[in-house]
């Protein structure tokens, strides 16, 4: 199954813009956006994370092989929805960076910019 691309590689874009300064913007309106993509993580994103996690081991499927092949397959597709929803909260971080590094919020940046590093070098499910 190929990998979900749920903004990251845009993020990606407009972060390598905002580090080569091609992208910028005042600081107070970069403030602003930065905040929104925090927000949307931690109103949206975390929640559902979170929402999806108990579907990792499901129970009440009897012991037959088919009905382990349904478990199993629906605790797969839980492990790939935490992943898109993982990818999804990193571009979101690094959509925040972008613009906290377009708005010369550099401290500010390296932080929000090392958190999204820290969700893609975590292991689903931890």
């Amino acid at each position: 199954m190929a990998a979900m691309d749920v903004g990251l590689s845009t993020a990606n874009g407009l972060y390598q813009q905002a580090v080569a300064g091609t992208f910028t913007m005042e600081a107070g309106a970069a403030k602003k956006c930065a905040d929104a993509y925090e927000d949307l993580v931690k109103n949206t994103i975390e929640p559902q994370i979170e929402k999806t996690k108990f579907l990792y081991d499901l129970e009440g499927f009897a012991g037959f092989s088919s009905s382990n092949d349904l478990k199993s397959g629906f605790e797969g597709k839980a492990v790939a929805l935490v992943k898109a929803l993982e990818s999804a909260k990193e571009a979101a971080l690094q959509m925040a960076a972008a613009h906290l590094l377009a708005g010369k919020q550099i401290e500010e940046a390296d932080e929000m910019h090392q958190r999204a590093i820290d969700v893609a070098t975590k292991e689903i499910g931890n």
